[in-house]
């Protein structure tokens, strides 16, 4: 079958689909789906899981014009770290049907170092790399550091395209000689999230995402405890055991687990207001904020850290402000009333998925509707 083109995502599409495509390649490869329909499938390349774990791994509902092709390993993952897989299981993609001339966007930069890359670094095809966070700076990589750089630095010597979600990654891509490369940050899709408020109860205070070390846990349980009539409500799996205990005991705090990207606009329109507590500094790994553009399609006021690019997305209704000024900020909110008003805004068009989908199919050269 002839392919539209060929994608390299962080994971693979089982989690891109059990999770509704809410990270950025998943958006990126939803809109590729959109955009090249008609035009032969985008081909979603897995990365490699254990042959152990393939009767439990069944993909949910597939993006449109998405085809699937999976990658087991025969290797065991040893103790420890499990970051250590995405090294050792490198020359276990699948090769199949890796057709020549195909454009190919990597999101993975093991890729570079995989049993395919020679066939993927071929010159008759052009290949883009998008970062997402800053794999060389970040904490869950620690113990595979090295093999980042080696990863990195393969793919920067043979991409075609650069494209960074944040300045911090930019900054990355130019250490590694890639001073072409361009800044995209991150985006959202307006239409998907409605402005009308369906709060009740107390003034909810919401966060949606993963919740670890990227998340300030001494901010939140101290705001928590300082607002004890507010409802404070987490929604996403919690990463580092560390943050469940604590979190559990502050009785204003709801956990309620991770939730599937379909049912985020329903949920922010029970919130007042959408939170963004990262951590600023150490605890940063060099990437954009994707809720707080959701945040605000939905009309919800913003109160987050100064953590990489809160002042300077175009988005108003943003109020920034260190961990020492947080509870200023929010009992300056409160004290409007008994609900706080949703605080209505347009998106810019070149903050949505489907610019900046274009904008990369465009330097690809890849014909879409």
């Amino acid at each position: 079958m002839e392919q539209s083109l060929t994608t390299f995502p962080m994971h693979g599409q089982r989690k891109l689909s059990n999770e509704g495509y809410r990270t950025r390649d998943g958006h990126f490869i939803e809109w590729f789906g959109r955009l090249l329909d008609g035009r032969g499938p985008v081909v979603v390349r897995s990365r490699p899981e254990p042959q152990a774990l393939r009767p439990f791994r069944k993909p949910g509902t597939l993006a449109g014009n998405t085809r699937s092709l999976d990658s087991w390993s025969w290797r065991i993952p040893t103790k420890g770290p499990r970051q250590r897989w995405w090294w050792t299981s490198r020359d276990s993609y699948s090769g199949e049907d890796l057709q020549s001339s195909v454009p190919v966007v990597i999101w993975n930069p093991f890729v570079s170092v995989s049993n395919v890359w020679d066939a993927v670094a071929s010159r008759d095809r052009k290949v883009a790399f998008d970062m997402l966070d800053d794999w060389t700076n970040h904490y869950a990589f620690d113990v595979i550091r090295s093999e980042v750089r080696l990863a990195y630095q393969r793919l920067f010597d043979r991409v075609d395209i650069v494209t960074a979600n944040s300045e911090a990654t930019l900054a990355t891509a130019q250490a590694f000689g890639r001073s072409d490369a361009q800044l995209v940050t991150n985006g959202c899709d307006p239409d998907r999230f409605p402005v009308d408020s369906l709060a009740s109860g107390p003034i909810t205070v919401g966060y949606v995402g993963k919740i670890g070390k990227r998340v300030d846990l001494e901010l939140v349980l101290r705001t928590a405890a300082a607002f004890p009539d507010v409802s404070f409500v987490f929604a996403g799996p919690i990463l580092d055991r560390e943050y469940d205990a604590p979190l559990r005991s502050q009785p204003n705090i709801r956990l309620l687990g991770d939730v599937h990207y379909d049912r985020v606009p329903a949920l922010l329109q029970t919130f007042d207001i959408g939170w963004v507590p990262h951590r600023v500094g150490e605890g940063e790994v060099g990437g954009d904020v994707i809720k707080t553009y959701e945040y605000r399609a939905a009309g919800l006021p913003v109160i987050t850290t100064p953590v990489l690019g809160a002042n300077d997305r175009g988005l108003d209704g943003v109020r920034v402000a260190s961990r020492e000024e947080q509870e200023a900020v929010f009992a300056a909110i409160i004290a409007r009333g008994s609900r706080v008003p949703r605080e209505s805004t347009t998106i810019p068009p070149a903050t949505t998925w489907r610019f900046k989908a274009v904008g990369l199919l465009d330097r690809l050269g890849v014909d879409h509707v």
